[in-house]
């Protein structure tokens, strides 16, 4: 019988000499008739008869490793035990070129060895053998696909006379073609030597484990595709076969998972239109943040994401984790593979040696160590230094150079150290510095363009430009409400009742724009920091302190500029009219929220002035006037904002929690006390009036501009997003409805539970947690319909009200006083507003990033050394359970207002059990678990753990060498923690204080104890770009550094 050849093409792609792309085109012959070089054939394809060049018949299973078990553990295939061993030629082909010249000798050497029957199979060549590449397929993919082929086609060619085992270092893999065919078994190389070599040769499992690290360690570079050229990757997007996006990977599982995003609109939090990265070689070289172009893998090789609590200290994870990760994942997503960098997003990152010199030492001879950046997402740098003895125990500023397609790291360089790792200091300056926040003092050439306000030369108004504002000084009983020992007041407030009957309601915001002009050196500074930064034991401001904490600040008494907006509503608090402009002031008063409630509740004569300095030494009528003015305003006042808020209700505005904490200051300016912030209805009596201001701008700025209005933006979150907020709520019998913000502001309403206060609380954290981040926008980029805020239930919003800490409230305070004629200063386009606009959002969520994550500075600091016995009272606390992961609970901590995971599995597989007498251990057994609960099943017994349950948690500190440290949670008691609420309520008050002067204090007598030549060379520059704000200028800087603090502020 003649034998068929069938002809095809294969494509090749080649780098050119000159950078371009060259592709080649290769004819494939294949033929039915490729010996199989076994005895046991039957069809007598044979070219040798001699019984040693053939595969044996004596041995139980034929072997048949994949390509990259070839290249990673052929030591193991070496062992003069194995027999019977298939080397495919896709096999070959892979050791040839992607891993040495060496090792395929070693291979050959293999089958040239008669003793050892093993063969090269060419399966390329042969008809049904064969496997074609599917189109986007990784390689490595598409070579464990064609070794199971092979594999199959082996064993029916056979008759079924020999099992075949493919041996494979992918789970996936093993799952996926395990059950395919019967005696085709598809195994790990550590399942086969469990099974087959274990107590035949038990040193072999020793050589597995060792290759297996030095795998770990190797360079894995040889796995990275190259880009495709340029004018692919312009033709595939042109075309749709390709997709840009910014890459994003994932902080909890930075090592496997990453996500293509397609705006920056998208990149901090998950879009519809996100396309997963699975595995760090399908990133191919690209780092977070970088503009890449991807390409969408078949719908085969589609994953979802892990539901496994993950270990960040480790790269890699263990066989139960991985089985783990397999079984537990959300539904498969479109997932993708790097095929080309648009734009890289290198920049400088922050990092330390590793610990272990082996494991990071690198090169030594050549000077080459890997390092560990202190962000997750970013993959280890290999630099070259000569100075890694004395830095070793430091924080490092280091930047990428080049990231090479055969090396597994990226190469760069180190620009400067920030002092030893653990120093307050220094991890300060790590925080700033991984955020890309600048904080350099202002120049001397900016400082000149601010007034001057010395005893000297005292500060004085214009009278040309008072006579071109309305002067409210003599006319309005203007004051502040703040929280108590602020100094930063940039807003204040008037009502009064006019002679028609009708009310007139005034918010009065800080005139900045007069004192920073467009493109002066000040604005330009402004626009680059875009908001002040508050930490947890320091600020950074936007603003020089002479504007931002003296002329800026609306203080009582003195004479100030400011922008106003002021309405005359009907008694039925309808807006009847409203004006814009530029206005003189001098406030009466300058109030603090407790205050102005007591007062509306009716505090006596003699406490109102004993609690106001400006009533003191006035007497008779004139003081029982001014009393009752005071108290009928904010009377007035929290009619309006009822008014106003029920008006948002009924639209859908949302009331969701937050996390506030209130400075009380004494005397001499130190922290006496910090504490959960009551709510009280002044707040809100405030914050209505400001949003009702905000609101009210953004009408008039649009339609005055209604292409390069700065607005901002809430969009509604996706539905899917709300799911663990359903089972949370579910648990308790209540049913949250999100078909609108309405539906979910009634809801939520509902969600009460009057034995339990933390319930509701954290349902609405929960709903915080579901929504999408609020952004500034030109109207010029998007449709009139996608304007309007989700959170609040308004169709136009914008910030207006804080321009002393917002570059966004500048740029509006411009727009508006354009928009009535006061200000002929040229506005930047809708082009320039939409990149302004990205870069504010960029930097305000940088900010809130810096802010969230000194504090957890500052609360590992304080638990750092605590935690060594079961009755520590600041560190054995009550905990609600708020979500059920696959292996273990993620929890609610109300005391310090922590959230974390508590683990019911290890790594090793064990699970956590409590005994009878409360001790929690580690034995064997499984875990089951539903959307809402969770079971551990051991011999001792059975325990489900329910959403919204309480438990008591142990915090310990878990240190990092080369990250930020974090709080270790474990299991203490399946009941809620026993402390008396008097006690909970006492110690939540000082816990806080209690961090920040401890945590300040240790570090300042660390800073004493030093001699001055351990600071190192670079102390005092260092102490300058990164030191605290000097204390006479920070007097408010802890209360607004927390006062900002919320898990989410759609504000």
């Amino acid at each position: 019988m003649t034998d068929i050849l069938q002809k095809s093409n294969r494509f090749l792609r080649f780098k050119s000499s000159k950078g371009g792309g060259v592709c080649v085109v290769r004819e494939i012959y294949r033929r039915e008739t490729v010996p199989c070089q076994s005895s046991l054939c039957l069809n007598n394809c044979q070219e040798s008869t001699e019984e040693l060049h053939l595969l044996p018949r004596e041995v139980t299973h034929y072997l048949m490793p994949d390509p990259a078990v070839a290249r990673d553990y052929l030591e193991i295939l070496e062992e003069s035990s194995f027999t019977g061993i298939i080397f495919t030629q896709t096999t070959v082909h892979s050791v040839q070129h992607e891993g040495s010249r060496k090792l395929l000798s070693r291979l050959k050497n293999i089958v040239k060895d008669k003793r050892r029957r093993s063969i090269i199979f060419h399966n390329e060549f042969q008809t049904y053998a064969y496997c074609e590449r599917e189109q986007g397929e990784i390689l490595a993919v598409w070579q464990r696909r064609a070794t199971f082929q092979c594999a199959e086609w082996f064993y029916n060619h056979l008759a079924g006379q020999m099992p075949i085992v493919m041996l494979t270092d992918d789970q996936q893999t093993c799952e996926e073609y395990g059950k395919k065919t019967v005696n085709v078994f598809v195994l790990t190389v550590e399942d086969y030597l469990n099974r087959f070599w274990k107590d035949i040769s038990p040193g072999l499992m020793e050589l597995y484990y060792s290759l297996k690290a030095s795998v770990g360690r190797k360079s894995k570079g040889k796995e990275y595709s190259g880009y495709l050229p340029q004018d692919m990757l312009t033709a595939g997007l042109k075309s749709g076969k390709l997709i840009q996006g910014f890459l994003q990977v994932n902080r909890n599982n930075a090592f496997t998972e990453a996500f293509v995003r397609t705006s920056r609109q998208d990149m901090t939090e998950e879009s519809s239109s996100d396309i997963f990265i699975y595995s760090s070689a399908a990133r191919n070289r690209a780092v977070h943040g970088d503009l890449v172009v991807v390409e969408i893998l078949p719908k085969s090789h589609w994953r979802g994401r892990s539901l496994i609590i993950k270990d960040e200290e480790g790269e890699g994870e263990d066989a139960a984790a991985r089985k783990d990760d397999r079984e537990d994942t959300t539904p498969a997503l479109p997932t993708g593979q790097v095929v080309g960098i648009v734009q890289r997003n290198w920049k400088e990152y922050v990092a330390t040696f590793a610990q272990d010199e082996e494991t990071g030492s690198g090169d030594k001879k050549a000077g080459k160590v890997l390092v560990i950046p202190y962000d997750y997402r970013i993959p280890k740098i290999r630099i070259s230094t000569r100075q890694m003895n004395a830095l070793i125990d430091h924080r490092i500023v280091v930047r990428i150079d080049s990231w090479e397609i055969d090396s597994q790291y990226p190469n760069g360089h180190v620009v400067r150290s920030l002092g030893k790792r653990g120093d307050l200091e220094t991890e300060i300056a790590a925080i700033l510095i991984e955020n890309s926040i600048s904080v350099n003092q202002f120049s001397d050439a900016q400082m000149k363009e601010m007034p001057a306000d010395t005893p000297e030369r005292p500060w004085r108004m214009d009278e040309s430009e008072v006579n071109k504002r309305r002067d409210l000084r003599d006319t309005h009983l203007v004051f502040s409400i703040d929280p108590k020992g602020c100094e930063d007041v940039d807003d204040t407030l008037s009502v009064r009742l006019l002679e028609t009957g009708n009310i007139e309601l005034g918010v009065h915001i800080a005139d900045v724009s007069y004192y920073v002009r467009p493109d002066s050196l000040t604005d330009i500074e402004a626009r680059e920091r875009s908001t002040t930064v508050y930490l947890a034991d320091r600020r950074y401001d936007m603003l020089p302190a002479i504007l931002s904490a003296n002329l800026c600040s609306l203080v009582s008494g003195v004479d100030r500029y400011a922008v106003s907006v002021i309405w005359e509503l009907s008694p039925n608090y309808d807006v009847l009219d409203v004006w814009y402009g530029r206005t003189v002031i001098k406030s009466r008063y300058k109030l603090f929220y407790e205050l102005a409630q007591a007062i509306s509740e009716g505090l006596s004569s003699e406490e109102v002035v004993r609690n106001i300095p400006e009533l003191q030494g006035i007497t008779g009528q004139e003081l029982v006037e001014r009393i009752q003015e005071l108290r009928t305003a904010i009377g007035y006042l929290m009619a309006i904002s009822r008014h106003l808020k029920a008006r948002r209700v009924r639209g859908g505005a949302l009331e969701l929690e937050s996390v506030e904490v209130q400075v009380q200051l004494s005397e001499t300016k130190s922290i006496e006390d910090l504490t959960p912030k009551e709510h009280l209805e002044i707040h809100d009596t405030v914050a209505d009036c400001m949003i009702f201001a905000n609101h009210w701008v953004a009408k008039k700025i649009t339609e005055s501009l209604p292409n390069q209005a700065l607005l901002r933006h809430h969009p509604p979150p996706r539905e899917e997003q709300f799911s663990n907020l359903k089972n949370c709520a579910a648990t308790h019998g209540f049913d949250i409805k999100t078909k609108s913000n309405k539906d979910l502001a009634e809801s939520l309403d509902k969600c009460v539970d009057p034995q339990d206060p933390v319930v509701n609380k954290l349902l609405r954290m929960l709903a915080t947690q579901a929504m999408t981040n609020a952004e500034y926008f030109s109207t010029g980029s998007l449709s009139r319909d996608q304007f309007f805020h989700y959170g609040l239930a308004l169709d136009l919003y914008t910030h207006f009200t804080s321009p002393i800490r917002r570059y966004a409230d500048i740029l509006v305070h411009r727009q508006l006083l354009s928009a009535v004629g006061e200000d002929n200063v040229k506005l930047p386009s809708n082009t320039e507003l939409d990149d302004m606009s990205k870069h504010i959002n960029q930097k305000h969520r940088a900010a809130q990033y810096a802010q969230r994550e000194s504090q957890e500075l500052f609360q590992c600091l304080f638990f750092k050394g605590r935690g060594g016995s079961d009755d520590d009272e600041h560190c054995i606390v009550d905990a609600i359970i708020y979500q059920i992961r696959a292996n273990g609970l993620f929890v609610y901590v109300p005391r310090y207002g922590i959230k974390g995971p508590v683990y019911l599995r290890s790594k090793e597989g064990q699970v956590l059990y409590l005994q009878t007498n409360g001790s929690p251990e580690w034995t064997g057994g499984e875990i089951s678990r539903t959307d809402q609960y969770i079971t551990v099943t051991c011999l001792y017994g059975q325990k489900t753990y329910r959403l919204l349950d309480h438990i008591t948690v142990k915090l310990t500190l878990l240190e990092s060498w080369a990250h930020s440290s974090g709080l270790k949670l474990q299991l203490m008691s399946n009941s809620p923690h026993k402390s008396s609420q008097q006690e909970v309520k006492n110690l939540a008050k000082q816990q806080k204080a209690e961090i920040i002067k401890e945590v300040s204090s240790a570090a300042e007598d660390k800073r004493c104890m030093q001699m001055s030549h351990d600071l190192g060379p670079n102390f005092s520059e260092l102490k300058k770009q990164y030191g605290q704000t000097p204390e006479e200028q920070s007097l408010y800087s802890l209360f607004e550094s927390f006062r900002e603090t919320a898990l989410f502020s759609a504000r």
